[in-house]
């Protein structure tokens, strides 16, 4: 058995409500039964899909429609796990996007585009019967959540964007290319990864995982905050004792197909009408790039917003791209007052 995540950490700062981590299995790292909140439970549950399952964490009562929870870009409902419990709502449900967290992968053969989680989250509300729903999108989610509400105006009551990256989506990726050889190089990834289904995944100690995750959100996840995700995003390696690997789907990291434009986010932001509450980190990723060119565009689609929807407002609070998972304490009660309203 490795050693738990106190012992990896170390000195660092560690949740009062941490158990050991182990290559064996992540364990619960919720004590549900212990935490004082107006949610002081969860129970995980699956929707099924026609390539297989969905899952999720719904904290708070069954018989009331929760506010939905949506996680960033290869992040899982584990990153919620913080905030949820300190949520002044009746529930609250974080879902694992296709491909993320204990979710299914799509089939070999097949890619992930934009809207097909637009139309996962739409399976999601059907099968439940809900007609009026909130949102809560963190990132990727956030952008999720925002084409969501334009599409459906008169279904969403409300809408917290934590840290939007919406106006990275419309840049199709950081690699430099545009369009076409763009495309042509994530086909060519796509083909290659489900060649690669047969392969072993790399193997982690769970100190190594650790630093390379945190290293992957550039350093947004503080890494006494990791497991919360790992939790979901990572189990026993099948073939290696006492390794790690990430569950994830590596098909992923190659999903620049079908992202919305710059001109549809803009008519997508004329068309919110719920009342909106948009948190940014101070050290986020739009408050580290409001000077550039991209930063100037994010501002400009707020204001399209700010101009469409019920009620709008804008709050910026210390922390990273991450804050609402490494300082809950700080997002919650602006959270709060929006859906005491």
């Amino acid at each position: 058995m490795m050693q738990s995540i106190r012992g990896t950490i170390g000195s660092l700062r560690k949740p009062v409500h941490a158990k050991k981590l182990t290559a064996s299995g992540f364990s619960n790292l919720h004590s549900s039964a212990k935490v004082l909140s107006p949610l002081n439970s969860f129970e995980e549950i699956q929707v099924p899909v026609p390539w297989g399952h969905v899952s999720g964490k719904w904290w708070g009562r069954k018989d009331v429609t929760p506010i939905i929870g949506l996680h960033g870009f290869e992040d899982n409902a584990g990153t919620y796990d913080r905030l949820a419990p300190i949520l002044d709502v009746e529930a609250f449900l974080a879902w694992d996007a296709p491909g993320h967290g204990r979710s299914s992968h799509v089939p070999v053969g097949m890619a992930y585009t934009f809207v097909d989680f637009i139309i996962t989250l739409r399976h999601i509300i059907k099968h439940h019967g809900w007609k009026n729903i909130s949102i809560i999108g963190h990132s990727f989610g956030s952008c999720m959540g925002h084409i969501y509400a334009s599409l459906y105006p008169s279904e969403v009551e409300k809408f917290v964007s934590l840290d939007c990256a919406r106006i990275f989506m419309a840049e199709l990726g950081n690699s430099g290319m545009k369009g076409l050889p763009l495309l042509r190089k994530q086909v060519q990834k796509n083909l290659k990864a489900d060649s690669d289904i047969s392969k072993e995944p790399p193997a982690y100690e769970l100190e190594d995982m650790i630093d390379v995750f945190y290293k992957a959100t550039s350093c947004s996840v503080y890494k006494e905050n990791a497991h919360y995700l790992l939790n979901r995003g990572a189990t026993a390696h099948p073939t290696i004792p006492n390794k790690l690997y990430f569950t994830r789907d590596q098909k992923l990291r190659y999903s620049e197909f079908n992202r919305p434009s710059l001109e549809v986010l803009t008519e997508s932001a004329q068309n919110i009408k719920c009342h909106v509450l948009s948190i940014l980190g101070t050290e986020g990723f739009i408050n580290l790039a409001a000077k550039t060119d991209i930063g100037k565009a994010f501002f400009q689609l707020e204001d399209h917003v700010k101009g469409s929807a019920a009620t709008y407002q804008r709050v910026n609070v210390v922390g990273t791209h991450h804050v609402h998972l490494n300082n809950p304490e700080r997002v919650a009660p602006l959270i709060n007052k929006l859906f005491a309203q």
